[in-house]
């Protein structure tokens, strides 16, 4: 007897713990915007693009992003038209700050990401798949990269260091007001893995202001000037080649190692950083060897 109602006992306990209510699975959002253009290609790249309702003006890659509904630019969204396209989810970096911080008090969801290094970059492919519900195809996307950095970084093992400025900015048609890549970001990984040594690592700031005299004592082996091809035709872009002949004082302009980077995607903290990294290891390659 003692038995069977011990046995009963049992029986409705467990009836009662399986009739608890679990933890619902949070829903995976449907209504996706991305406040930059990295993340919407890691959008695509997962293959969630069907997901992405709306993206800033500078989203161009993949060509498909610029189909997407604009909600302004990086720092100044259009907030009437986040709000309208009722996000579910809206995807931005810690560089965003204020616009963040707008997008809280307006009750918007947010997914605040940090893409400064190659291994945030990376991480952030961890967190938008199983966001977005695409964890295989994240996992895919990440193992993809990794194999071309390391196939590239590989490469590097096998010439000398060589000495290296990235210019990522200039007024047009003179080299006043050169900027080139510091320290702590993901361009500045990259000359690194690639086999160079960035002559600015020693930088107070990620993007320092470069003066001729500074140019002219460091005196890089090899110039990398990034030039967005959308902003200049081929004229144009002929003439900020040639403006480097001025710097003949300078051993990159003297043995031809000034290279013209056109690849606006290039510089995107995202999966075409892979396409910077074997740009890089090909000139560092020649140069050094």
């Amino acid at each position: 007897m003692k038995v069977h109602v011990i046995l009963i006992f049992m029986f409705l306990w467990a009836s009662q713990l399986s009739a608890q209510p679990s933890t619902p699975t949070p829903a995976i959002p449907q209504r996706v915007i991305s406040m930059a253009p990295n993340l919407t290609e890691m959008v695509y790249d997962i293959g969630a693009e069907e997901q992405l309702v709306g993206v800033t003006d500078f989203c161009k890659f993949p060509p498909a992003a610029k189909s997407k509904i604009k909600v302004g630019g990086w720092i100044n969204p259009n907030y009437e038209k986040i709000l309208s396209l009722k996000p579910d989810l809206v995807l931005a970096l810690q560089f965003h700050g204020q616009a963040v911080e707008n997008l809280k008090k307006l009750k918007v969801p947010l997914l605040v990401l940090d893409c400064q290094t190659v291994q945030d970059i990376l991480n952030a492919y961890d967190v938008l798949g199983k966001k977005l519900g695409h964890e295989k195809d994240a996992k895919r996307g990440k193992e993809a990269i990794q194999r071309r950095l390391a196939k590239a970084e590989e490469l590097a093992k096998k010439h000398k260091l060589v000495n290296v400025l990235f210019v990522i900015g200039h007024s047009p048609g003179t080299l006043d007001q050169l900027y080139g890549v510091g320290p702590r970001n993901f361009v500045d990984e990259m000359v690194t893995l690639m086999g160079g040594v960035n002559i600015l690592a020693d930088a107070k700031e990620p993007y320092p202001l470069i003066s001729k005299e500074q140019l002219i004592k460091r005196d890089p082996d090899v110039i990398i000037d990034s030039i967005p091809s959308s902003e200049m035709n081929p004229k144009q872009l002929k003439e900020e080649r040639e403006s480097w002949k001025k710097f003949s004082l300078l051993k990159a302009v003297r043995e031809n190692h000034v290279y013209t980077l056109t690849r606006d995607d290039f510089l995107i903290p995202g999966p075409t950083m892979a396409g910077l990294a074997e740009y890089l290891s090909k000139i560092f390659r020649e140069v050094g060897k």
